[in-house]
């Protein structure tokens, strides 16, 4: 099973169970927290995190695009940004259209955060599969498949 269905299975336990939303999150973090050592990564809050991931899935979004996607207000965008702009993660560039818009790209240490964080989602969906057994790894994927597909009706 892909690795996008057990992240959707992941968020969807999260969702009914705030004991199983707990120990998920932990252990999550403590992965994040582990590929981020190995590869001298400051931690990041979760902000910081979400915003990263918007702007990779985005490509050079603007400050607005960012705060459509996360649903905040661009004050709260542009500080974060900012703070991932002294960090090292994120550059700014004004857009030659609009002199007041500037997009946000990653940095190759931004880059290799996303790919540090595709690695840690891939060590957690391998922890899931080697924990269940065949029988129940089969049950969990036609679940999730059934999500997915449900989801993707609506």
């Amino acid at each position: 099973m892909g690795l996008a269905l057990y992240c959707l299975g992941i968020q969807f336990l999260m969702c009914c169970d705030y004991q199983i939303t707990a120990k998920v999150e932990l252990s999550l973090k403590k992965i994040y927290q582990d590929v981020g050592d190995r590869l001298g990564f400051a931690r990041l809050t979760i902000h910081q995190l979400q915003y990263i991931d918007a702007i990779d899935q985005l490509g050079e979004p603007s400050i607005t695009e960012i705060a459509d996607r996360l649903k905040i207000t661009k004050a709260s965008v542009t500080t974060g940004v900012n703070k991932l702009l002294h960090m090292g993660y994120v550059t700014k560039t004004r857009s030659s259209q609009d002199r007041r818009v500037y997009h946000v790209s990653l940095t190759e240490v931004g880059r290799q955060l996303v790919q540090a964080k595709y690695q840690a989602l891939h060590e957690y969906g391998e922890f899931i599969r080697s924990s269940l057994s065949e029988d129940e790894a089969r049950q969990f994927e036609a679940t999730i498949a059934k999500l997915v597909r449900l989801f993707g009706q609506s």
